[in-house]
């Protein structure tokens, strides 16, 4: 018999996920579905939530909120697979992958770029029945290894793309802001802020045969195709190609990518010489100074990273 999970969080979309859960109430009653729902109460909540979900035999573990969410979901169930299989995660046997539960995505956050990916519904209760319903698909999991913000290396994984430089000086500068009222114009503020006076590190970039250095305005290593609310960065990326995709704006100048939105957003500006775009199965990045990263819209710490794809790790839930 299948045993349904549902973490939630409720701060998602600016708290308006927990108001919107009413509608995924209304369909757990009306179908009669054995649901456990479970709601985060603070950062990285999540991750215990879905790592306990696995230890209970969860067979499916459906995730309520933005791609953040989503990325401590994946990391809570993989990391429970670790210890219960006593390998890491590029070590998983195709009989063990089908022992961890399948992941079912709704997403309600800021940016939603994953479910972009997997041509998920943006209506919750659509994506709700769809992530009960439909249709298993193994996916790639990104795989890396970075500095945190006490100096330690940690490792974590990521569902749709590891970005540093200009991105996640952003999103720091932005959530230093006690002005919550005025959120848009305060990421508006970080956003010209950082592309007009930020400092752009020297940097290198390996992988395979291959080495680039220069100055390294914003790399995004991707397994997904979207991220910062639907930039097409990486329109070449599919989720279960064995691959990431690497996107370096090198030698940039904020001025210039101002003026490049609209390439961003529909995915032309990997055309331009000047940034360099491949595939690969594992990369090495450094910069100096360290560049912050991000992975799933979650500031995490700084360069070096190294990344590589895990093949087929989980199964989701598609139309």
């Amino acid at each position: 018999m299948e045993k349904i999970y549902l973490i939630v969080n409720p701060e998602a979309a600016g708290g308006k996920a927990k108001e919107e859960f009413s509608k995924l109430k209304e369909v757990i009653d009306e179908k009669k579905l054995d649901v456990d729902v479970f709601f985060s109460e603070y950062p990285g909540h999540s991750i215990e939530l879905a790592r306990n979900a696995f230890n209970q035999n969860a067979t499916r573990i459906v995730s309520f909120g933005g791609d953040g969410t989503h990325n401590e979901v994946i990391n809570g169930i993989l990391n429970a697979a670790k210890e219960s299989f006593k390998k890491e995660t590029d070590n998983f046997s195709d009989e063990q992958k089908l022992r961890i539960p399948i992941l079912g995505l709704v997403s309600i956050g800021s940016g939603n770029d994953f479910r972009k990916s997997l041509k998920l519904p943006k209506d919750i209760v659509d994506a709700f029945k769809i992530a009960i319903k439909g249709v298993q698909k193994f996916i790639d999991v990104g795989l890396f290894e970075y500095m945190d913000f006490n100096g330690e290396k940690k490792s974590r994984h990521f569902l749709n793309i590891l970005s540093g430089g200009f991105s996640g000086t952003v999103t720091v500068k932005a959530n230093r802001s006690k002005k919550s009222i005025f959120k848009g114009l305060v990421y508006l503020g970080a956003l010209l802020n950082t592309l007009l006076f930020s400092l752009v590190p020297d940097g290198l970039l390996r992988h395979e045969s291959h080495e680039i250095n220069g100055k390294f305005f914003e790399f995004d290593i991707a397994n997904g195709k979207y991220f910062g609310g639907g930039m097409l960065v990486s329109p070449f990326s599919e989720v279960d190609d064995g691959y990431l995709n690497i996107a370096l704006f090198r030698d940039y100048k904020g001025i210039e990518v101002l003026f490049k939105l609209k390439k961003l957003f529909d995915g032309t500006i990997i055309k331009e010489k000047k940034l360099y775009y491949e595939k690969t199965k594992e990369v090495f990045v450094q910069c100096d100074p360290p560049s912050i990263i991000e992975a799933d819209g979650e500031v995490l710490g700084y360069t070096p990273v190294k990344a590589k794809i895990i093949e087929k790790a989980i199964r989701v839930i598609i139309p």
